[in-house]
């Protein structure tokens, strides 16, 4: 009978890269990645489990090696030195740095698999018996167009010891340059449990049959990466059942709320609706535990008589919306209006105005339906303005370091829509001066 297997698993580390947004005034060293990495390694011999997992990206990038050589190397060999496994696979990011990092430690119990693109398996054994089958595949260049699996050659186990795969890919994205992996190939594959890496928020995929689930990254690192983050508890059974249980060990946390400014007057009813709606959703949804600092995106919606007002104030009240909830500092990363003029645009599209054009250009965008399309060429071209704009010299930096990806279309046709609403207004306003 073979016992249950306990396994502390992230992934996507990118020890070297910092968390974005952090404002100016506070200091962002202490929320990089490297801190959140001991912490995982402290809670795997607290404790303690049989193995720790790594799904890829452990390094940013070959740029960064020296600063995430220290960092990986202290953490590997104390869990060396407690005697667990550090089992890990290379990723987009660290295809070419982390093979050379791991032979450089050369530690009895830092195991590396699939190196050079070729599958490996690693069986962890307790007292000569076999507890679990470790089959990993890593990164051989920075692009991979085609699935992994189509190369799996591993022969079936012959015990009972569950099979766990560990694949840094990009799962249902067929376009991807980033190893595509359909999720019919993993659930036809001989394995348990598939531990994945490369999509940074972690997902739980399929429960059984195989589990399937990306660990997400330990540390959010923008904005994109909202909700609670942190490494992952598993429980393997013989049967092959897993029970996973996140450890929310990460000191920062991102996440977008909607504020309702209904009826708001003026920009100064703002900010305590704004304190409301982030106290309340504090205590209900955060373990604010292991939290050093929040910092929540802010969409305003609902209609409000202080429409264009706000729009004006939007960066003072964001410089603004700064307090504590508890002991838990909280900083608005960012505030979008997408409040609407407390106006009726039916009836302000009657005519050939230019009010009358503005609002109905606002319905149109906002009904999504064959309306929309109409207006498609106009989201295009701001699109296309946009990713210009995007693609200035002056950006190189942020591009470079991964700080901002290229416009879609969605934020496109809500700059469109922001655009309009300000125009809309500031006509509004001029017409009841005139009055």
């Amino acid at each position: 009978m073979v016992d249950d297997v306990t396994i502390l698993c992230t992934g996507d580390i990118h020890l070297g890269r910092h968390p974005t947004r952090i404002p100016s005034e506070i200091d962002g060293q202490p929320f990089s990645p490297r801190t959140i990495w001991q912490r995982t390694v402290q809670a795997a011999i607290d404790e303690p489990v049989d193995a720790v997992v790594i799904t890829g990206d452990i390094v940013d990038r070959e740029n960064r090696y020296f600063e995430a050589y220290g960092a990986f190397e202290n953490a590997a060999k104390t869990l060396d030195e407690a005697g667990i496994p550090l089992i890990v696979v290379g990723g987009n990011h660290d295809f070419d740095v982390l093979p050379r990092m791991i032979h450089d430690l050369n530690l009895d119990h830092l195991h590396l698999l699939g190196e050079d693109g070729s599958w490996e398996r690693w069986t962890l054994h307790r007292d000569g018996t076999p507890l679990a089958h470790f089959e990993g595949w890593s990164f051989p260049s920075e692009h991979i167009l085609s699935s992994p699996l189509a190369d799996y050659d591993l022969d079936p186990t012959s015990d009972d010891a569950p099979v766990l795969g560990i694949l840094h890919a990009d799962l249902d994205t067929p376009e991807s340059d980033y190893a595509p992996v359909p999720t019919s190939e993993l659930i036809d594959a001989p394995v348990d449990a598939w531990l994945l890496g490369h999509i940074h928020k972690p997902t739980i995929h399929r429960e059984n049959d195989p589990f399937i689930f990306y660990p997400g990254s330990p540390q959010p690192l923008s904005p994109k990466e909202t909700g609670q983050h942190g490494p992952w508890m598993l429980n393997a059974t013989a049967a092959g059942d897993i029970q996973p249980q996140q450890r929310p060990l990460a000191s920062i946390r991102y996440d977008t709320l909607d504020v309702d400014a209904q009826g708001a007057k003026d920009a100064k009813a703002i900010p305590p609706r704004v304190s409301k709606t982030l106290e309340e959703h504090i205590k209900a949804n955060i373990d604010t535990g292991p939290l050093e600092l929040y910092l929540p995106r802010i969409h305003l919606t609902g209609r409000a008589q202080g429409h264009a007002q706000i729009q004006r104030a939007r960066d003072e009240l964001t410089h603004q919306l700064a307090l504590k909830i508890g002991t838990l500092p909280v900083h608005v990363e960012s505030l979008e209006i997408h409040t609407k003029p407390a106006v009726d645009l039916h009836d302000l599209a009657q005519g050939n105005t230019p009010v009358a054009s503005l609002a109905q250009l606002l319905l149109d965008l906002e009904s999504g339906g064959p309306e929309a399309y109409e207006q498609e060429p106009l989201v295009q071209e701001a699109m296309e303005a946009m990713r210009t704009a995007h693609g200035a010299s002056t950006y190189n930096l942020l591009r470079r370091e991964g700080w901002t990806d290229p416009p879609d279309r969605e934020q496109a046709a809500g700059m469109v829509k922001r655009q309009a609403r300000l125009l809309l207004d500031t006509l509004l306003d001029q017409k009841e001066e005139h009055a």
